[in-house]
């Protein structure tokens, strides 16, 4: 087949001379891997098409796309947190430290209802399982005596240090009249319904579903020991809260995780109490 005249009118920009398809004779185009005329490949594909690569996503990135509620549910339960005590500091003071653990309890328990409510669908599945009959169960029970052990020596350790009274607030609160089953009903009950539904049934269970569960455990427990306000108890609560997410992720149930809440609680507050 004769290739087809080229006169200087149609020349290409390149300085390059142009160049013919082997099999049809038609003028290739460089930008095109193949001939426009017939289709057939002349080059390689990389050397023409961009390389393309996958998108890395960072954690944050899946955080943000795929588990969207964890920042305004945290940032929620800290302005709860902070409004209540201000409060309870500027009208309250010391005089009245029942009205201000009221204050805070029923706060924070209105804030969980409504969370509840509107992400009923993540927590429902969570509630169905009973979880009391897996392994992670009775293990997670059973970490509560060196974790116990662990709480005595750190916090001990520290109010020697820095002069702490860690039964000022207890002493406060007796004076007032609060019994053995307000002190239960105060901070062990409800703080363990609380917060087994906030950081382990919504925060963990959405942070699982953006990275993986080993991460997700991790992230969901150190929100949890921010949202106390104590540096010095930060790294004994990251602990329990480890404690607590494992058993959450093991046993795919918010019971187990809210039995040893509640546990914790009552045997560290009954010795406070005593």
């Amino acid at each position: 087949m004769d290739k087809p005249v080229i006169s200087a009118g149609n020349l290409p920009d390149s300085a390059d001379p142009p160049k013919y398809c082997s099999y049809c004779g038609a003028r290739l185009v460089p930008e095109f891997y193949f001939c426009v005329s017939c289709a057939t490949p002349y080059k390689d594909t990389g050397s023409v098409l961009p390389r393309l690569r996958p998108e890395l996503l960072t954690d944050g990135v899946l955080i943000a796309k795929k588990a969207p509620h964890v920042a305004p549910l945290f940032w929620t339960y800290f302005a709860v947190i902070v409004t209540t005590g201000v409060i309870c500091y500027v009208f309250l003071k010391d005089s009245h430290p029942y009205i201000g653990l009221l204050f805070r309890t029923v706060s924070l328990f209105v804030t969980t209802c409504v969370f509840t409510a509107l992400y009923w669908p993540s927590l429902v599945v969570q509630f169905k399982r009973i979880g009391f009959f897996r392994p992670a169960a009775l293990l997670g029970i059973l970490a509560l005596v060196p974790l116990l052990a662990i709480n005595y020596v750190y916090h001990g350790w520290l109010s020697d240090k820095m002069g702490i009274d860690p039964t000022y607030v207890f002493d406060q609160l007796r004076e007032t009249g609060l019994g053995s089953a307000g002190l239960v009903m105060f901070f062990c009950v409800i703080p363990a319904i609380i917060e087994e539904i906030a950081f382990r049934g919504l925060v963990q269970h959405w942070l699982a579903v953006a990275i993986s569960p080993a991460r997700a455990l991790v992230l969901a427990s150190a929100l949890f020991a921010a949202l106390h306000f104590s540096i010095i108890s930060a790294p004994y609560l990251f602990a329990v809260g480890m404690l607590l997410g494992w058993v959450k992720w093991k046993t795919n149930s918010l019971y187990p995780s809210m039995l040893i809440h509640l546990l914790h609680n009552l045997i560290v507050v009954q010795y406070l109490w005593n």
